[in-house]
């Protein structure tokens, strides 16, 4: 039998899934920002230096936003976790040109940018899949 994910559960596997992304991409920031590879000269808006705000919010609302859409794919399609999968894994390839664009980015600067976005797919994928397996 395949049952669906009910919207709460959903929604408590993107809210795991974004607490571990972000503990995750916060210790990242502090460790790569005390290696001197994320620096404050490089500004990611104008006069603004990287903080661990904008890492904590790009962990969070992104992830909470899929888990809603994993339910709209889950509840009106047939292979919703599938699906969901294909567009967070071509997403996140997408999403990897953005740190390049920041203006006088170094390489390694970007890198990590680019693993904070592996973290989260990364973790969303896992823990909305271990929601559907609990379910069967």
């Amino acid at each position: 039998m395949n049952s669906k994910l009910t919207f709460v559960q959903s929604i408590k596997a993107g809210a795991m899934a974004s607490g571990v992304a972000a503990v995750i991409n916060a210790i990242l920031f502090f460790v790569f920002h005390a290696g001197g590879i994320l620096v404050d000269t490089i500004y990611i808006q104008p006069g603004q230096a990287l903080t661990v705000v904008p890492i904590l919010l790009s962990s969070i609302m992104p992830t909470l936003i899929a888990s809603i859409v994993f339910f709209l794919l889950e509840k009106y399609t047939k292979n919703g976790l599938n699906i969901f999968r294909i567009i967070s894994l071509v997403l996140m390839v997408l999403s990897f040109a953005n740190p390049f664009m920041i203006p006088d980015v170094t390489l390694g600067y970007a890198i990590v940018l680019n693993v904070m976005h592996v973290v989260v797919v990364a973790c969303l994928l896992f823990f909305i899949g271990k929601a559907v397996k609990e379910n069967k």
